[in-house]
């Protein structure tokens, strides 16, 4: 699921399609993905994180799709409903932790992505960027924006910490 969700920011972020012109998303994906995130029906937020139909909206229609992105109103979200009707989710054994994306405009244009290896994974390693950027996202859930600075610069010099809780206290 975080391979369909690379591709289809990446979508969003060179074409930025307009939602209401959306005419239909395609997603193919190996068999993990596809068990993991195959609420198509989620009741809660929480259960939104199960969803390649959600997902797939929230990865065309919102700026990131982090933890904050897991709650109750985003599945009730007409915008967010509207878009996730518009997938097409199948699975794909043979991708394994692949993933193929299409989205295809109501004007006939389509723009596709592959991926054969999830973002992330050992073939296709996070920039620092990236995994400083997902630190954050998840960070700011539980963790002050200052201590989740001064917690990436503790961990940046890890090697000259003698003491852990000075890395431990900064997680309150």
């Amino acid at each position: 699921m975080h391979g369909t969700l690379g591709l289809l920011e990446e979508i969003r972020d060179k074409y930025h399609p307009e939602p209401d012109d959306i005419e239909k998303i395609k997603i193919e994906t190996g068999h993990v993905a596809f068990t993991a995130a195959g609420n198509k029906s989620p009741k809660t937020g929480r259960e939104i994180k199960f969803s390649l139909w959600y997902l797939a909206a929230l990865a065309l229609l919102e700026e990131n799709v982090g933890l904050d992105k897991f709650v109750d109103e985003k599945v009730h979200d007409p915008r967010v409903i509207k878009l996730k009707n518009k997938v097409d989710a199948h699975l794909v054994d043979s991708l394994g932790f692949g993933a193929r994306v299409s989205v295809i405009m109501k004007n006939g244009e389509e723009y596709k992505r592959f991926r054969p290896k999830q973002k992330g994974s050992p073939a296709n390693p996070l920039s620092t960027h990236e995994l400083i950027a997902k630190f954050r996202n998840a960070a700011q859930m539980t963790i002050t924006e200052e201590n989740t600075e001064r917690l990436l610069e503790k961990i940046k010099s890890i090697e000259q910490i003698s003491d852990i809780t000075q890395v431990m206290d900064l997680l309150h």
